[in-house]
Formats: C-alpha cells, sequence, structure tokens
C-alpha cells in the first residue's frame, strides 16, 4: 500500500507528493451544501428541546396498548392528532379504513395433566377463537415440513393439542451485534428489466402456513401451541385473522420458550397430556380504523410530498413502547421540531401515523390504495420501526437510482455519525407499502438495543427506552425529511418488476445460470490451488525478500512472476518497461542523545533521502506547526539543527471500514485521535508538510527526523524525494519510543544529538517493469477487465502483506482461471504494478502507455490491504456502477465462507486503482478487515509469519470471481461522470 497514502491521514508521516487524491467522491461539505444551516437548528432543537420521552410517556402508560381495532388506539389516534394540531400542523385528519373484525384478549390457562403436572404460561394469538370450555388432549408434534408430508398425520391429530416448531436453544444466548445487519452478506439484486420479481422471503412460508392451518382444521386439532422464541418467560406475540383481519380457524396460543421446550423434550420419551383454556371475543360487524394524518404545507411545490411514517398501533402484552411507540413519537417529535423552526420546506412533509401493521402493513396499504392518484407526487417515505436504538443508517430497499441523492441530503448529518446507506430490503414495515407501488420507501436501519426482547413481549415498555437514541431517531427523521423537501426534484424511481400472471410465473420454468455455475468451479479451483498460492508467497517474501523499486530484488521478482504465468499457461505474460530517475540503496542509520542524558536512538533513513556528511551533531529542535504561518516563529534557528516534527499525539487504531461513519476515512493504518466531531482536514495538512519541506530547505536544516506512529520499536517508511529525485535533506524515521523521549526532554530544556543517516543512488535512470499476462477474450477481446495488485514493496520487512498478500492473489486468480479453461468475452488482463509505494508509479506509467485502449478498459480491481478477509469492494464513489457490480458479486455473497456484502461507494486513495479512477476508468478496490495492518505496514513486522491464509485465498477469489463475471457482463462497467 502507498506511503502517500499514509501521510495524507498520519500527522508523523513524510512529504505529502502532489497527485495521491484522498476521498474525492465524499458527500458535499457542511460549508457548501445548502441544508447544512437548517440541519443544524434541527439538531439544536431536538437536542435541547425534545418532547418525545414525554409524549412516549403519555402514550405508553396513559393509553397503553393500542390493539387495532381497540379503543386505546382511537385513543391515541386522537390523542396524536390533537399534538399535531398543538404543534402548529395543517390538514390534520384521521383517515379510516375498516376491518372485519376488532378482537378482545380474554383469559388463557394450561397445564400439563401427564406424564407429571407442569403449569404452563400461555397467553392467545391475536385473533385467536376461544377454546369450547376446558379442552384437554394428547400433544403431538407435527414434524412434517413439506404438504406432502402432511399425509401422514390423517387421522391421527383430532382433538390433540398440537406443535409444529423445532426449538432453538434459549442458552446461552447468542452474543449480540448491533450491527449485524450491516456486515451480512449482500442481498440478491433485484431483477433486470423484464424479469419477474423475486418471491417474497416470506412466501413459501405463509402458503405452507395456510396449508397447515387448513389440514389441522380438517383434522379437528383442538388447539395449536407456537414457541415465543425468547428466554425467561418472555412471551411472543402475532396474529392469526390475516389481513382481513377474519375470526381465526383454530385455537391458538404462545406459550413460553421454556415451556414450549419441555413439552418438546417430554413428547420424545412418550405420551403427553395438555389441557388448555382460552377465552376471547370480537366485534359483531366490521369497524372503522384510522391512520393519523398531519402535514407541514410546501412553500413551492405544495402538491409533492415527502412521507416520514411509523405505527401506531401495537400488541397488548405490554404497552407498546418501542414497537412502536418509539418511531411513532420520533415522527411525531420531527413534526413538532420543523413546525417550530418554520422552516418553510419546498414540498409538503407529511406525517403519518399507520395503524394495522402488526396485522401485516395494513394501514399502509389501505393508505397507498386511497392515495394512488396521487403516488407520482410523493418524493419518497422513510419508516421508523426498529425500536428504541440509534439509527445507524437508512436502508434504501434497492433503489439504486436515489442513491447518490440520499448521501448528498444525509451529508451535513456528521455529527450524527451515519454508516453508509444500505441498498438492503426489508419486508416488515410500512416503506414496504410504497416501495412495491413505485414511491422511494426507505427504512431507518438501527441498533439491535434488546429489541428480541421487547418486540411483542411482555416487556415492551416505557422502561426499555433510551432517551438519547430516541432523539437521535427523530433528529434523523426531521433532517431527511426537510433535506429531501429540498431537493430539485423529486426523488428518481426504479421500474416497477415484471409481475407475469399466475398461470405464466408457473410457465417459467428457473432457467440454468451458466456464469453461476462457472462462479463455483473458480472457487473451488482457487481453493485447489492454496498450496500453490502458499508457495509462491513463501518464495517472494523469503527466497527473494524485499522489493524497493529499482532494486535487484524487484528485478528478479518481475521476472519469476512473468515466468509463474508463463508456467500457468500464459504465453502472453511479458514485463512492460518504465523508467525512474534514480535508484536508492539504504545505508545504515545511527543515532543518540548526547544531552542532557544518553540515549541510543532507534532509526532508519526515508526512502530517497539524502545523506548526512558522515556523523551530524546539532541541536535538537522540536516543530510544533498547525498552519503554514506557524513556521515563522521558527525561521532563523534551524540552521544545521536537527529537526524533530510534529508532537506526539494519541493514535486510534483502524475499525471494520464497513462500520466506519459515512464520509470518514477507511483507511486500515492508526490515525490520529480528533476531538469531539471535527475530522481531520487533510487538504491543510497537505499544505503543511509542503510548507515545511520548503521551510526546512531555506533555513538549512541539518537533519529531519519524524516519529512512526507504531509502538513497540517498528518503524514506518515512505519517501523522502520527488519523482525518485534524491532528497534535499537528510530524513529517517524513529520509533515512537524515541520520538515522545525526545519531545519529553525538548519540553524540560535543551537536547542535543547525533545522527548519522545513510544513502546511496545510481545516479543514472533505472529501467524498472509491470509484469502483465491475459486471457483473451472471446466475442470482444479489445475489452478488458484487469485485475491487479502491486509487486514492489519497502524494504523493512519483507513485503508479505504489503503487498506480496496481493500480488500472489492476482497469481493465483490467473491460474486458476487459466486451469479451468475459462472463455470470457472480454479479454482479462493481470497486471503487477511496480513503484506503488513511491507514489502509484508504475500504474500511473501504465495508463500513459495504454492511453489508447482507456475507453475499451471495463473495470480495474487492486488487492492491496494486506492479509485481512476481503469484506467487500469500494466503487470510488461510482454510483451507475453499484448495481451492475452488485450482480457481478453476489454469487460471492452466497459463498458461506465468503459471504461478501453489498459493495460500498467510499473513495480512498494510495493505491493502484486510483490511476485508472482518474483517468475515467471504473477503478476499485478490495476493502478488508484491518487485521494488524496498522502494525505491518511498512514496517519490520511485514513478513510472512503475519499472513492469513484462509483469508488470503477468498481474496484470490474474489479476484478471479470478478474478473470472470464482469467479463461476461452484457456491457462494460458504466462510468461516473466526468467532473
Amino acid at each position: 500500500m502507498n506511503s502517500r497514502r499514509l501521510v495524507m491521514l498520519v500527522c508523523v508521516a513524510a512529504l505529502v507528493l502532489a497527485g495521491v487524491r484522498v476521498g474525492s467522491a465524499r458527500p458535499a461539505t457542511d460549508d457548501t451544501n445548502a441544508f447544512a444551516a437548517a440541519d443544524a437548528q434541527i439538531l439544536s432543537e431536538i437536542r435541547d428541546h425534545s418532547q418525545a420521552m414525554e409524549n412516549l410517556e403519555y402514550l405508553s402508560d396513559e393509553i397503553g396498548p393500542r390493539l387495532t381495532g381497540s379503543p386505546q388506539l382511537k385513543q391515541a389516534n386522537d390523542w396524536t392528532a390533537a399534538k399535531f394540531r398543538e404543534y402548529g400542523l395543517t390538514n390534520v385528519k384521521l383517515e379510516p379504513w375498516t376491518i372485519a373484525h376488532s378482537w378482545t384478549r380474554g383469559t388463557a390457562h394450561a397445564r400439563i395433566v401427564s406424564p407429571a403436572e407442569h403449569p404452563l404460561t400461555i397467553v392467545s394469538a391475536g385473533w385467536s377463537p376461544s377454546t369450547n370450555g376446558v379442552v384437554r388432549g394428547p400433544l403431538v408434534y407435527f414434524d412434517a415440513k413439506t404438504k406432502e408430508e402432511f399425509g401422514k398425520f390423517h387421522g391421527k391429530l383430532k382433538g390433540a393439542i398440537v406443535i409444529y416448531q423445532e426449538p432453538e436453544s434459549l442458552s446461552p444466548p447468542r452474543p449480540g451485534n448491533p450491527n449485524a445487519p450491516l456486515l451480512r452478506p449482500m442481498q440478491a439484486p433485484p431483477p433486470v428489466k423484464g424479469q419477474p420479481a423475486e418471491p417474497s422471503p416470506f412466501a413459501a412460508l405463509q402458503e405452507l402456513g395456510r396449508a397447515r392451518n387448513e389440514f389441522f382444521k380438517q383434522e379437528g386439532v383442538a388447539v395449536v401451541l407456537r414457541d415465543s422464541g425468547k428466554p425467561h418467560g418472555l412471551l411472543n406475540m402475532t396474529g392469526i385473522g390475516g389481513e382481513k383481519f377474519e375470526i381465526g380457524a383454530i385455537p391458538t396460543a404462545f406459550i413460553t420458550g421454556e415451556g414450549y421446550r419441555m413439552l418438546f423434550r417430554m413428547q420424545k420419551h412418550g405420551k403427553v397430556e395438555v389441557e388448555i383454556e382460552m377465552t376471547n371475543s370480537f366485534s359483531d360487524k366490521p369497524m372503522d380504523v384510522y391512520n393519523t394524518v398531519a402535514e407541514i404545507r410546501g412553500s413551492e411545490k405544495p402538491d409533492e410530498v415527502v412521507i416520514l411514517g411509523a405505527h401506531l398501533d401495537s400488541w397488548d402484552l405490554g404497552t407498546g413502547s418501542t414497537d412502536n411507540g418509539t418511531g411513532s413519537m420520533a415522527v411525531l417529535e420531527a413534526a413538532r421540531t420543523l413546525a417550530k423552526l418554520n422552516l418553510k420546506p419546498k414540498r409538503t412533509i407529511r406525517f403519518v401515523l399507520f395503524t394495522g401493521e402488526e396485522e401485516g402493513l395494513v394501514g399502509s396499504a389501505k393508505y397507498v390504495d386511497a392515495h394512488k392518484d396521487e403516488l407520482e407526487k410523493i418524493s419518497a417515505v422513510l419508516v421508523h420501526d426498529t425500536g428504541t436504538g440509534r439509527v445507524l443508517t437508512l436502508g434504501l430497499h434497492d433503489n439504486y437510482q436515489d442513491r447518490e441523492i440520499v448521501d448528498q441530503v444525509l451529508a451535513p448529518l456528521k455529527e450524527l455519525k451515519l454508516l453508509e446507506p444500505t441498498m438492503r430490503r426489508s419486508f416488515g414495515t410500512d416503506h414496504a407499502s410504497f416501495d412495491d407501488a413505485g414511491v422511494p420507501g426507505f427504512l431507518v436501519i438501527q441498533d439491535g438495543a434488546e429489541y428480541s426482547l421487547t418486540h411483542h413481549s411482555q416487556s415492551d415498555t416505557f422502561d426499555k427506552v433510551w432517551k438519547e437514541e430516541l432523539n437521535q431517531g427523530a433528529q434523523v427523521l426531521a433532517a431527511w425529511a426537510y433535506n429531501t423537501a429540498q431537493l430539485p426534484a423529486v426523488l428518481p424511481r426504479r421500474p416497477l418488476p415484471y409481475r407475469p400472471s399466475t398461470e405464466g410465473a408457473k410457465a417459467e420454468t428457473p432457467k440454468p445460470d451458466p456464469i453461476s455455475e462457472m462462479d463455483t468451479k473458480i472457487v473451488e479451483q482457487v481453493k485447489a490451488g492454496e498450496a500453490e498460492l502458499k508457495s509462491n508467497l513463501e518464495y517472494l517474501a523469503d527466497r527473494i525478500g524485499p522489493r524497493l523499486t529499482g532494486s535487484p530484488q524487484l528485478d528478479k521478482a518481475s521476472h519469476w512472476t512473468m515466468e509463474r504465468f508463463k508456467e500457468a499457461g500464459f504465453s502472453n505474460a511479458k514485463l512492460e518497461p518504465w523508467t525512474i530517475a534514480n535508484s536508492w540503496t539504504r545505508g545504515p542509520a545511527t543515532g543518540q542523545i548526547l544531552s542532557p542524558s544518553h540515549h541510543v536512538l532507534t532509526l532508519e533513513t526515508t526512502g530517497w533521502s539524502a545523506a548526512t556528511n558522515g556523523e551530524l551533531r546539532g541541536p535538537v529542535i522540536g516543530v510544533a506547526a498547525e498552519k503554514p504561518d506557524d513556521l515563522q516563529q521558527y525561521k532563523g534557528k534551524l540552521k544545521g539543527a536537527i529537526v524533530v516534527v510534529g508532537r506526539p499525539v494519541e493514535m486510534v487504531s483502524p475499525g471494520n471500514p464497513l462500520l466506519t461513519p459515512w464520509g470518514e476515512e477507511t483507511i486500515p493504518v492508526a490515525l490520529p485521535k480528533v476531538d469531539g466531531n471535527k475530522p481531520m482536514d487533510f487538504e491543510s495538512f497537505i499544505k503543511l508538510r509542503q510548507a515545511q519541506t520548503k521551510f526546512f530547505e531555506e533555513e538549512g536544516v541539518g537533519a529531519v527526523l519524524r516519529g512512526s506512529e507504531k509502538w513497540y520499536g517498528l518503524l514506518n517508511m515512505s519517501i523522502a524525494g520527488r519523482e525518485y529525485a534524491p532528497g534535499t535533506i537528510p530524513t529517517a524515521y524513529i520509533s515512537r519510543e524515541n520520538f515522545t523521549l525526545l519531545w519529553r526532554l525538548l519540553d524540560a530544556g535543551a537536547v542535543e544529538a547525533e545522527v548519522n543517516i545513510g544513502s546511496s543512488f545510481s545516479g543514472k535512470p533505472v529501467e524498472v517493469y509491470n509484469t502483465v499476462a491475459e486471457i483473451p477474450g472471446t466475442e470482444k477481446p479489445d475489452e478488458v477487465v484487469i485485475v491487479g495488485g502491486h509487486l514492489d514493496s519497502w524494504d523493512l520487512g519483507t513485503g508479505a502483506t504489503d503487498n506480496g498478500t496481493g500480488s500472489m492473489a492476482v497469481l493465483a486468480a490467473a491460474r486458476a482461471l487459466q486451469k479451468l479453461g475459462v472463455k470470457p468475452k472480454r479479454t482479462i488482463r493481470f497486471v503487477l504494478f511496480t513503484g506503488e509505494e513511491q507514489g502509484l508509479n508504475g500504474s500511473k506509467a501504465y495508463v500513459k502507455a495504454h492511453q489508447n485502449e482507456l475507453g475499451k478498459i471495463s473495470g480495474v480491481l487492486v488487492h492491496d490491504s494486506g492479509t485481512g478477509k476481503v469484506l467487500t469492494i469500494g466503487l470510488m464513489g461510482n454510483y451507475p456502477a453499484r448495481e451492475t457490480v452488485d450482480r457481478a458479486l453476489y454469487p460471492l455473497a452466497r459463498v458461506k465462507e465468503i459471504g461478501l456484502a453489498e459493495p460500498t461507494l467510499r473513495s480512498e486513495g494510495g493505491s493502484d486503482h486510483v490511476p485508472f479512477d482518474e483517468a475515467g476508468v471504473p477503478g476499485f478496490w478490495c476493502v478488508q478487515e484491518p487485521v494488524d495492518y496498522d502494525k505491518t505496514h511498512h514496517s519490520q513486522a511485514d513478513t510472512i509469519d503475519r499472513v492469513r491464509w484462509d483469508d488470503l485465498t477468498e481474496g484470490a477469489q474474489v479476484l478471479a470471481v470478478f474478473a470472470y463475471n464482469v467479463a461476461q457482463l452484457p456491457e462494460m462497467l458504466p462510468r461516473k461522470p466526468i467532473k
């Protein structure tokens, strides 16, 4: 990985070289974002004056649970309408829709009668009928998993108490991960235009459930018991009356997880008899229920609408505080805030509290039907409905066409630390009713926050609500709604999927997917070559060693890799030359503190640094400048001095790049800890480094010492010169321990030191090489897909993880594809770049040499972040390519061991995809787990011992499948608009 990447991020790094960019496709910054001022007011108002908790307490405790069709729900409708009016909203109304029957819960009792008596805790399922008094019957485990298996129970269920779920263990509890929704393998992309939609993930289960219930009814089942699936006596709840709110066919109850597991265990050992009594009641006739609706009218386009929504109804075991009092009150708080601030949005912002959600999104479906004539005027809908947890990001439900706009909408909300928006679909809340009708329907993705426990249980009470998280959710809703209302146009729609008739769908048999079949073979072939991958990397790291650009070792590695390609059957393997001004050889570097006390320094010469003329003795001066003007205080004081640059700062190890707030850097090195929400200003940092170099030259500095950001004696490395020219000032890296020691001594008084920094140069240009091989395309051989990694390294370690791993993964991918004899439509080219560590120079030379064919390069994927697992692919802000890349990569999500997450649109500089990206070619990089990259990167710890072999093999699998699938696409990958 390129040293300049570190320079731009770590205050202790070397001079920044022009030409490497970082984060060029980020969301707009606050000072240029038109929404920022209003959003600041919104966030402040909710932070300082929120009424969300006060309102939720009233809803939970004074009104209570809000079963659809109950008096409490109507009371909640009236109360929320009154609050909307109190807050100054307009067009406040209750929009009615009708259910067939309301339902009132009665009592439910159960016990095991034999072989031993045990009391059981049960509750009736919603819309369950009563039992015919006390019912006693045998327990039967109905283990049929398909309709075809139902027959074995014919004539055996009359009067039975039936269970049908195989229970999972409740203890020990599974460790929770609040970020799990964002780390899962990517979902299947939506169908392309003209293909039928994927069936609902619940469709097969629902159909099996309907058939099972009908079979139970015909067979005379007395009662069905369902597993609550929760620990600690918590119950669960759902309805059996369907979306029409009909009377359920069979008395059905939920039983505690502990009770269900006891029944399940006991029935394995013999007959079990159970006694149950349930009493419930229904309304005699249909009744109206209501969605609560209110608006802030638009000032310019009042007929165009942005909707914030949540469901007001709940189940009735608890008080419905987290499902979904939290969402409803976050919507109400967003309405209060926007009305109070009198921001006058261009479009109407409508607030809808749906009902009937718990029985199948019925209230939102009825709303969509009642407003079908205005759906084209609804820009988008955002729904809050996953409890009390912090909003992590937005789920866009396959609305690829809106992603770039949503990024702009969320850009001013940096202080909320939202993660990157996801395309993830969810069918379990009210946004789906709109999305099914073609309106962009989004949901908030939240921290789990005990939701699995409180959801539908008696534990869903006000005391489970997290105040700060509830207010943060309201902030997200309010800012999103205002910003979306201010956009130049309504959000774009995606085409509705092709929906054939029922008969037509049956006639359309699935067709084999030859690409998917080949992907399976590719993954298996790469795995089969794992031993050779390991052997090659061991040879490269141990037998050839570090591969400094211009060194004999790199030349040997270039020729060796060319021979490996040829041995694999690539007769076209070749070395493409380019030239550097000087090769450089590291000399010895020593140093010591002479006064006020004696200490030996650990240091190494910076790449292409000038040498001292033997031992240099002089005063040590610490230069701590935050901006170029600060350097003037040192004018006339640095001649002949040994300068220590930048005070030590606390460093933060990198985390999972997928969990880094959107707009922040994900580079896998240690970064300076910053105060509060203020991100590092990289442009200012670069300017400061450039000013420092110029100032040090003018002042006649004797030598420069830069501190490593790594502890335990690990050093760093980067380049001191430009374009392989000798640096003008002798420069070295010193260990972090020495760096902090020097500053402590400097703070106490004068310090004198002695350094000897050695280096030598070739004094003439040297030819170096990129290694290139390819599999020619069969249909479009002039169109090319490139996978690459850099072969060069720094020379403190052996370059095993930076970037022996990437270059050998490329070789392994190439070998697997060649061995399978693939015949790609487009040419697949494998490139091992050199000169990456000094500024992406080999890939720049490649782009320059291939200038005439850049328009024919479909895409480039580079592997260069060490030995960590490839989590996904980074697309450098290439929004147009996102959906296409999803389709190309989805087979890797289905492989359990790989489980590729959905691609990220983040931009990251510092590796060989960047020159292609800057030239307009889709240039992507492998986003990897950091592992210990912040420690091994450019240090003496970069050795073969650090390699994770399984993860490296998976990286090669990703490269190979990407290359093949992109080569098979109907068209080349879409390109970013030229800016």
